[in-house]
This record gives structure tokens, sequence and C-alpha cells, in this order.
């Protein structure tokens, strides 16, 4: 156990490091929904509305709480509601919640028509939409009056929710987007696992082994990972840029986007991704049919802390994660994500709300409860709480994360028309894998498409 523990305030120690390093930048990120990090809707430019009402005074109050997730992140987050609810019988907690892109759809039209949640599940690569529209509230009069108390979370972990000086959101965990191998399909296939610092010509030479071992035409070496944000987003870092300049522009070049469009084009070509069929029929089913956990692929790129929804799945063999491929001429390109909670602007009963979020990233049962569901938690006292009620595939995940927070950055917040982005690089990707576009065409197209998308923000 004092492995863990060790393990544990090393990641906390270098989480205070980096991010004081990197404090002249904004912050977001994307790996996540669930799965992958998706950013997929923005918020109507119609400003907040000026005329909210005056909060409630104190009592009885009713608040909404909305979060993204699967069924199981339901029952948690139900159960801390529950807990919460019993020890403030004066407060209710209407709880709404979806898939990842319903929840982002639906948050975005109650937020343009003046009704959003009170308490609102957050995420690094959405928080521009929201904050920079003035939709959410400055927690800081909460902070210093310790309604939400924040003594016990690192300065860095403090600093990665806040916006122009501004507390917008307080994490409920920290992560990093990696990929993602089976062990024991690994074991089986007789492949070697890759080193966890490893290149993109080591990850195509292991995805295409995994390929050759597996021998069957419905499986595959790895996910295409062509129009996945949050993978280009490191792949710009890497080459001393960011997808996203602070000023909201375009980041990177089509000759840029030439090599990562023809690296996945040749991967799919050779049959080691799968083809554009297949990758259009499983682009949104649910992750227990997904194809890495059937089996039927090598690799694929999650964030860390899904290591035990996948393991949960998977009854053969050990989830593990590694770093994103390298650029050995680069730079490193992993950013610190995470979840957050938010006030909505228009909420009646801030404080309400502000006691509920102090509750769910400080109480001790409903740590327990939350333990490492979206990453690490972001209270230093909250992770030694839920250290010794940690299964394996939970330990491996903060093992991830300790190793890559050594060499992740702070990410720039991702301006307001990065969804439309996202889905313009989604388009392209299809198109490519089709055979409609070749990669210095998908290039073109994307390059264009974007830099005119975030022009008009």
């Amino acid at each position: 156990m004092k492995n863990i523990r060790g393990l544990l305030f090393g990641f906390m120690a270098l989480l205070m490091i980096i991010t004081t390093a990197c404090s002249g930048s904004n912050n977001a990120p994307p790996a996540n929904n669930a799965n992958a990090a998706d950013t997929s809707n923005t918020v109507s430019e119609q400003p907040a509305k000026e005329d909210v009402p005056a909060p409630a005074a104190e009592g009885d109050a009713e608040i909404r709480f909305t979060w993204w997730g699967d069924t199981k992140r339901h029952e948690i987050y139900n159960a801390i509601a529950d807990l919460f609810e019993k020890e403030n019988p004066n407060i209710k907690i209407v709880r709404e919640f979806g898939s990842w892109n319903d929840y982002w759809d639906k948050l975005a039209t109650q937020t343009a028509g003046g009704n959003a949640p009170d308490v609102v599940g957050m995420h690094a690569t959405q928080v521009a939409n929201y904050a920079q529209r003035g939709a959410l509230l400055d927690l800081t009069q909460y902070v210093e009056s310790g309604v939400i108390n924040l003594d016990d979370f690192p300065d860095a972990v403090k600093e990665v929710g806040k916006l122009n000086d501004q507390t917008v959101m307080v994490a409920q965990g920290v992560t990093m987007t990696g990929i993602f191998y089976n062990k024991g399909v690994l074991e089986k296939l007789g492949v070697e696992p890759p080193d966890f610092n490893w290149t993109y010509d080591e990850f195509a030479a292991k995805a295409k082994e995994v390929k050759d071992k597996f021998n069957a035409k419905d499986s595959w070496g790895s996910n295409d990972l062509s129009s996945d944000l949050t993978s280009v987003m490191v792949y710009a870092r890497q080459k001393g840029k960011n997808l996203f300049n602070d000023d909201g522009s375009l980041g990177v070049t089509k000759e840029d986007m030439v090599w990562w469009f023809s690296f996945w084009d040749k991967l799919r070509k050779d049959g080691i991704t799968p083809d554009a069929e297949t990758r259009a029929q499983y682009a949104t089913v649910p992750l227990e049919q997904s194809l890495f956990v059937l089996g039927k692929v090598g690799f694929t790129a999650v964030p860390y802390n899904q290591i035990p929804n996948y393991q949960n799945f998977i009854k053969e063999g050990e989830v593990h994660a590694l770093r994103r491929p390298t650029d050995p001429e680069g730079q490193n390109g992993e950013f610190i994500e995470g979840a957050y909670l938010s006030i909505s602007k228009s909420s009646k009963h801030p404080e309400a709300a502000a006691k509920f979020i102090n509750f769910f990233v400080n109480n001790e049962e409903a740590v327990k409860i939350f333990k490492i569901e979206q990453g690490a938690l972001g209270s230093t006292k909250a992770n030694e709480i839920v250290l010794p009620t940690l299964d394996p595939a939970q330990q491996r995940a903060v093992t991830a994360i300790q190793d890559t927070l050594e060499i992740a950055g702070k990410l720039p917040l991702p301006p307001a028309g990065q969804g439309q982005v996202a889905q313009a690089l989604t388009d392209v990707g299809e198109s490519m894998a089709f055979g409609q576009l070749t990669p210095e065409q998908a290039a073109e197209e994307f390059v264009t498409n974007a830099a005119a998308i975030l022009n008009k923000k």
C-alpha cells in the first residue's frame, strides 16, 4: 500500500509542478466523453440573459443536476445525490443525464433558452462554449467563503477550473488520453506489449504485427484515429503548435495535416485499421459493443480513467494503457484532461448548488462512491480516502495518469467553434476512408473549412 500511496503523492506533486510551469496558457482538452474527447456542439451566440431572477433566500431549494455517461455512471451519481439529500433534507436534487452527444446537444439548447440546470457536468473541451458567453457563474465568492472548500486541492488543479481569473468549474477528476491494449489478447496472439514510450513508426509496426497475428478479415491492429480530435491536438503539440491558437485561429497547416491523413490512410489501405464501412458501423455503438471490447482491434485511444469501465466488459485479459505515439524529433504532445462541475449563471439557488458541489468533491462517503470514475480526484485528501478501496484496474488507471503526467502539459482553451471543427475533421476523414478524397485533398479541405469556421467566431 505504501507504493500506491507514494504513487498518488507523486501524481499530485507532479501535477502542481507541470501546471505551474504552464500557467501562462489557457486550459481545455478532448479526451472525453466517456470514451473519447468529443466536441460535438456549441452554444448559441445568444448571450446569457441579464434579467435572471435574484437568488432565492435560504431555505428549501430544488436544484437540477445534469451529467453525461453510461448506466454505471448514472448509478454512481444518483447514489451521491441520494446521500446529499439525506444529509440536506431541505435541498432536493432533480437529476438529468444522457449519453455524451445527447448531453451536449440538450445542454446547448437549454442554455440558449435560459433554462440550464443549476449544477452542470462540464468538460474542458466544452467550457469555452459556456464561460465566454457568460453562461457560467463565477464561483470565487463561494470558494473564498468556504462554501466550496478547495483547501486540499493543489494549485494546479484549481487553476484548471479558472478562466480569466474566475473559477468557473471545480475538478471532479484529472486524467489524460492514451492508447489502450488488452494484455490477454496480445499474449494469446504471441505479441509482446509495446513500451510505454513509442514512436509513430513503432505504433504502425506493432499494429501490423497484431493484424497479421489475428489473420482474420474482421480483426485489425488498431482503430482508425484519423478523425479523433484529441489525437490531432496531441499531434499538433508534438510539432510545437496547438490545433487552436490563443486567439482562436487554426494552428496547423495543410502540410501538417497531409502527414497526419497520409499516415492513417496507409494503415487503412494496408488493412491494419478497419475499412470505411466497418468504421462507420461502429462509430456510435455502446462501449460494450465496441471493436476493442469485442477483441477485434489491438489498440484504441481512450482516457486513462476509463480503464476500469472497459475492464468491466472484458472478462479475459487485463486492460493496460500506453502514452500516445511520439515524434522522436518533436515535443511531448499530451495534456491534462478531466471532468468538472459548474453552476449556471441563471441558477435561482446558487448557494445550494455550491453546497452540493462541495459535498460531491469533499464528502468522505461521496468520494468513496465516486472513487476515480473520471480520473484521479481533484482533492489530495479525497485521493487518500479512496486509495485503499481501489481495485487492480483502478490502480492501473492511476499509474497511467501518473506516468503520463510527467510529460503532460496544460492545454490552451479551445474556441467556441471547436465543435464544428471536430465535425469538419470527421467529415473529411470519412470521405477519405471511402476513397472520395486523397490525403492531400482531405488536408486542404479540413484546413480550409476549419479556418472558415473559426474566422466566423
